[in-house]
Order: C-alpha cells, then sequence, then structure tokens
C-alpha cells in the first residue's frame, strides 16, 4: 500500500516517526506537513501555508488566549470544530487562502493517488470536506496528539469520513471512549544511557508549553525543596531538540509533569528523560495505569510532588531501580515497530489488509 500521512507540523518527530514505520510492513508511506517543524525535525513534503505559525499569527493566537490549552479533568467533554459561527467563517476563509497553496502541490506530487492517509492532527488539507469528497473512497484515519482535541474539539468532517480514530493521549479515552489508544511512539534504541551521576544532583524539568506542564507549581516546590537539601535544578526551554538532549544528559532526575492541567500522564519529554536512564517523575491517575502497563515513572500529584522529589534525591538504590526499568521498557514499550505493529492490527479489523 501507499501511505501518505499529513501533519500539522511534525512535532517532537511523532508522525514522521509513524510514517518511517510503515517500511516494517513493506509498504510506502510519505510525509506532508501543513507548517515546517519548529524544532528542526524532517518536515516531509512542507505545503508552508500562510495563516499558520507567523510570528504574527502567533501574537494574535496569545492576545486572543488560544496560547492557552489547559483543560480541567472535569471539564473533558466531546466538541464539535467550527461550531461557533464566527470560528467557522474564520476556518472558511483559510480554507480559500490554503487551497491556492495546496493545488499545484497536490498535482506535483500526487498526493490524490495514495492508498491510505493518515490525517495526524485532525485536519484534512483544510478545515472542510472539499479535499475529503476527492478521498471518499480511500481508507481514512485521523491520530490525535496533543492539545487539540481536548481543547478544541474534533473536526466534523473527519469524524464522518475517517473510517480509524486513534489517539495517543490517555484523557482523549474518556472525551471520546470509540477512540482506539495507541502509545506515542519513540525509539530509543539508538541513545546511549548515562549511568554517572553528578556530585551534586541534578533535576532536569523540559516544558513545550509551562501551562501545560505545571511548571509553576514544579518551580515553587523546588524552591521550596532547596531550602532543605541540596541539588540544582535545570529549566530546559527554548532551545533546539539537539540542545534539549545535551542538556538532559546532564542531569540525574527529570520531570515530565505535574497537575494534568493539559492531558494527563506523560509526554516525548519524559519518554527521552527514560532512553538517556534518567528516573522520571509524572503524574498518572490511577484509572489509566491499564493502558500502561509495567511502566517505570515515578508516580506523583501536586500534593506529594515535593515528598516524592525528596525522596528520590536522597535515595540512590532506588534511582538505579527506576534507571534500569525505565531503560528496559523505553526500547519496548514504546518502540515505533510495536506501536506501527497496533495501527496494522486495527487495519486488519477493518479489512484493510
Amino acid at each position: 500500500m501507499k501511505i501518505l500521512h499529513v501533519a500539522i507540523e511534525n512535532f517532537q518527530d511523532v508522525p514522521g516517526l509513524l510514517c518511517r514505520s510503515h517500511g516494517v510492513f513493506g509498504d510506502d508511506s510519505t510525509l506532508v506537513t501543513l507548517a515546517r517543524s519548529r524544532l528542526g525535525f524532517p518536515n516531509g513534503i512542507p505545503l508552508d501555508y500562510p495563516l499558520f505559525n507567523e510570528p504574527s499569527i502567533r501574537i494574535l493566537r496569545r492576545i486572543a488566549g488560544r496560547e492557552n490549552v489547559n483543560v480541567l479533568v472535569e471539564e473533558l467533554q466531546l466538541k464539535i470544530r467550527g461550531e461557533n459561527r464566527v470560528a467557522r467563517g474564520y476556518y472558511r476563509m483559510r480554507d480559500v487562502v490554503w487551497l491556492t497553496r495546496l493545488y499545484p502541490l497536490w498535482r506535483r506530487y500526487g498526493l490524490g493517488d495514495f492508498d491510505v492517509y493518515h490525517f495526524d492532527g485532525d485536519l484534512p488539507f483544510i478545515f472542510g470536506d472539499r479535499m475529503l469528497r476527492r478521498l471518499k473512497h480511500k481508507k481514512i484515519v485521523t491520530h490525535f496528539f496533543g492539545s487539540e482535541l481536548r481543547k478544541w474539539g474534533m473536526n466534523p468532517f473527519l469524524r464522518e469520513y475517517a473510517q480509524l480514530r486513534i489517539t495517543s493521549e490517555l484523557d482523549h479515552t474518556k472525551i471520546d471512549p470509540e477512540l482506539v489508544f495507541i502509545p506515542i511512539p519513540y525509539d530509543a534504541t539508538a541513545i546511549t544511557p548515562r549511568y554517572k551521576e553528578n556530585s551534586v544532583l541534578r533535576v532536569g524539568h523540559s516544558p513545550t508549553r509551562r501551562t501545560a506542564k505545571g511548571t509553576a507549581d514544579i518551580i515553587t516546590a523546588v524552591q521550596e525543596l532547596k531550602k532543605e537539601i541540596d541539588f540544582e535544578f535545570l529549566l530546559i526551554e527554548g532551545v533546539s531538540h539537539a540542545k534539549c538532549m545535551d542538556l538532559k544528559r546532564s542531569c540525574d532526575i527529570g520531570i515530565d509533569q505535574i497537575g494534568n492541567y493539559a492531558g494527563t500522564g506523560y509526554g516525548r519529554s519524559g519518554l527521552e528523560f527514560l532512553a538517556l536512564g534518567i528516573p522520571t517523575i509524572t503524574e498518572i491517575p490511577d484509572e489509566y495505569e491499564p493502558l500502561l502497563p509495567g511502566h517505570p515513572f515515578v508516580k506523583a500529584t501536586i500534593g506529594n510532588f515535593k515528598d516524592i522529589l525528596y525522596r528520590l534525591l536522597r535515595d540512590k538504590a532506588l534511582r538505579q531501580k527506576k534507571r534500569k526499568r525505565g531503560i528496559a521498557w523505553v526500547r519496548t514499550f514504546p518502540h515505533p515497530y510495536r506501536i506501527i505493529s497496533r495501527v496494522y492490527e486495527e487495519y486488519k479489523k477493518l479489512g484493510w489488509i
């Protein structure tokens, strides 16, 4: 089969990794991105849509409050994007602009000639269904990552056309129980773990969005704890992915997220810490434990985070235990070949293979 992955952005290389993994099953796959990666990951065929990531658009998003992607657990519910008349009008206007960019590239790269279309980000080239109508006899998948579904809602047209709906976010299963949970893919096999610790332990945290990761709560707890025990705290943000990994490698303990402000469980950051052999603290509600069997994360909440971090700083044996378990788990559970095999299990159920 020929498979096309269409991603809003190759964020953290998750869509790219999924796309490249189809080769395990002998299929050809291609990545298309609507906007270029801000962290330097591969762009595949870049559509370079306007009205997307330009500085002026980002400023408008901040002014409109769209940078705040936090959704409290009790507020989780299925929303349909574009139900608001003003938003729907904006999307339609934007579609017209995007189509002028898309049509020449559609013909140049034969974007209508694939068998399976994975829309990684719930945006089928444009907001409306014009392109989906062209693809109505194709196999269509929508795959949710990040905060789009919980904050802004589901594309109504993909909801109708997609035969397979996947999520890699634990709490999305509460928003729509029909979503198939498939973990975030991550290839840890090329990462060399560190085993030697610093003389003064260093704790690292690398939020993409501070509000989404509970960074303010983390900093407050760290400042209080530093009065009781000697350690360093490294806040990693605003750097390239390569630089981020170099800084993470210098840490002895990692913190993914606390508070479940914009999602639950863990993200790519936590997987990177584990791959580097760094014990990692995150908040995973008990109800999602069955989806992450045998995970090695050190669980914490806002209420006990300070105590959990203190214990991990003081207990070298616990750090060593978590380091070994973390390396073993991250090299198997989220391995791309395992994840793409889960996708193909769903293909088989639908009779696609």
